[in-house]
């Protein structure tokens, strides 16, 4: 690791740092991480070797969340040193990225998914599924390389019990081995169908457990909509007509990042747009409170001069469109303010689709109807939201009270 040009150049990155505004901790972060460096040079082969080792002196595991300021600091430096990039608060570099299993890959395992990125590409698929099917395929098999297992006549049916079990505890669940299956499966047309098909006849049977979804109670519906009608709230009208669109059409946020101006028809009262998701054209009615919501964004805080068609843009930047992230943590900032879901998991944008699924579930709406409302192409969608009717789930109870039931069990 040659360190020596950075030990030039070092005064432009804290210039830089202090010039855009940077905070005393976040500066502070980088001086502390340079001097380390600089004092133990040569004891380091990469910035990833640095920041493990940095990570081991402090007693900080990688997924606790004091590594994170650790973390953005190496990264800082490294952009600078490697790539010549300053630190940016809107777009970062990703760097100390670990090995992917990809890379590991050889023979016929690195062309089986190579194969399948190809066929699914073609076939349409998203990119983030194939990502993330590709992702468990390229772990599995290199799982198997460092087993010994070099080709599919090596891999046993003992060695994929190993790679989801440990000695009866479940390591990998029914996610997982799906993937892995739909990579496999895609081998169609290559010498090595069979056995792909012969792998697939050997994997375990997982069951495809889930949590129920978190949903929003009523009393937490009303504060939402009471804090939309109050002009006083405090809210940006963007976040505002962000919200407003979450509440009362359950749109994906991928979905509400990517709407643009002309998907608003005000003339009509209809939101047209492409799902993001399926690519299936969505038509929903627009609501008053919505576009009121909309209207109020568009003529009094959406800069006129923008020429992007994004619907909602970003506050720093105006010419840059928000992405799905960002509409995450509006839901999560609106929350915050109005004291719901505070330091909970599930508090994002997702809440508002499942709560306005299950209310039309629980008001006798038929599932059909339901699912063309959410967009989904298939009626099996609407599962995880029928678990999480309460309500009716409440329905199918069997009354114990009859039956004499320990006060330690639970009171009844």
């Amino acid at each position: 690791m040659d360190i020596r040009k950075l030990k030039q150049e070092y005064p432009i990155l804290l210039d830089y740092m202090w010039q855009q505004g940077y905070g005393k901790v976040a500066i502070g972060g980088i001086q502390a991480r340079l001097k380390e460096l600089f004092e133990q040079e040569g004891n380091y082969v990469s910035y990833s070797d640095f920041y493990e080792k940095l990570l081991k002196r402090k007693g900080i595991g990688r997924d606790d969340k004091r590594s994170k300021y650790y973390r953005l600091s190496v990264r800082s430096i490294e952009a600078f040193d490697e790539y010549g990039h300053l630190p940016n608060r809107f777009a970062f570099t990703p760097t100390l990225q670990r090995k992917s299993s990809m890379s590991q890959l050889k023979g016929i395992f690195k062309t089986i998914i190579e194969h399948y990125k190809e066929v699914s590409v073609q076939a349409g698929k998203r990119a983030s599924s194939i990502m993330m099917e590709s992702n468990y395929a390229a772990a599995f098999f290199a799982y198997m390389q460092n087993k010994g297992a070099y080709t599919l006549t090596d891999v046993t049916e003992s060695l994929i019990l190993s790679y989801f079990y440990d000695r009866g505890k479940q390591l990998r669940g029914y996610t997982c081995q799906k993937s892995i299956i739909r990579v496999l499966r895609s081998s169609k047309g290559l010498l090595c169908q069979k056995e792909c098909e012969y792998l697939c006849d050997i994997m375990p049977p997982l069951k495809n457990v889930r949590k129920n979804f978190a949903i929003l109670s009523d009393d937490e519906a009303a504060i939402i909509a009471s804090t939309l009608e109050n002009d006083k709230s405090n809210l940006s009208l963007r976040d505002k007509a962000v919200i407003s669109i979450a509440m009362y059409t359950g749109l994906r946020g991928s979905d509400i990042a990517k709407m643009t101006i002309d998907a608003i028809e005000f003339e009509r009262d209809l939101i047209t747009l492409e799902q993001s998701k399926t690519h299936q054209k969505l038509v929903l009615p627009l609501r008053a409170v919505v576009g009121n919501a909309v209207m109020e964004y568009l003529k009094k805080e959406r800069p006129k001069e923008v020429k992007i068609q994004r619907l909602f843009t970003h506050l720093y930047d105006p010419e840059k469109p928000i992405n799905p992230s960002v509409i995450g943590k509006i839901a999560r900032r609106f929350f915050n303010k109005i004291g719901i879901r505070k330091g909970e998991c599930q508090n994002g944008i997702r809440l508002f689709r499942r709560y306005l699924a299950t209310k039309l579930l629980r008001n006798g709406v038929t599932p059909r109807y339901i699912s063309e409302i959410m967009g989904h192409i298939s009626p099996e969608s609407l599962n995880p939201y029928i678990d999480a009717d309460i309500v009716h789930l409440r329905e199918c109870g069997i009354d114990i009270s009859k039956y004499p039931v320990g006060e330690e069990v639970f009171d009844v």
